[in-house]
């Protein structure tokens, strides 16, 4: 049924509920996980209307301790797991998600209901929601 899950994670305390869904599912239907987190950068815009000055959320080795924390977690209940660190502005991260989504064949995401950003929850709307409208596979937000 799903052969591969792919598990977004953001870092934020729904990470370890997250987790525990798909180790749960995975080992139920025997699924490899795909781990990915995304490093969000944006660029700082000056009242000019000038852009440019990058602003990254954390560090790149910030999010690689993300991937290998799940990887680690995943491997010791004895599920096939391998992770990624990819890169995408903020108001991309949904399309990034769903694009690695493709890229491994993963037949569902797992998500976390409610990610590190309540600014954006307001002002854009959740990653999670939008993953659930956008998405050409089945979307299980955790929490």
């Amino acid at each position: 049924m799903f052969e591969k899950i792919l598990v977004a994670l953001d870092g934020s305390d729904a990470t370890d509920a997250v987790i525990g869904v798909a180790i749960g599912l995975a080992k139920k239907a025997g699924s490899a996980v795909e781990v990915v987190h995304v490093h969000e950068h944006d660029l700082i815009t000056s009242k000019a209307g000038v852009s440019g000055v990058p602003l990254e959320l954390e560090t790149p080795a910030e999010g690689k301790q993300i991937v290998d924390g799940a990887l680690e977690k995943l491997k010791a209940s004895g599920v096939t797991a391998h992770g990624t660190l990819v890169q995408a502005h903020t108001r991309d991260v949904p399309k990034r998600i769903i694009d690695a989504a493709g890229e491994v064949g993963a037949d569902m995401i797992i998500v976390g209901r409610r990610g590190l950003s309540n600014l954006e929850l307001m002002v854009v709307g959740s990653v999670s929601n939008k993953l659930v409208h956008l998405s050409p596979i089945p979307v299980l937000i955790a929490h």
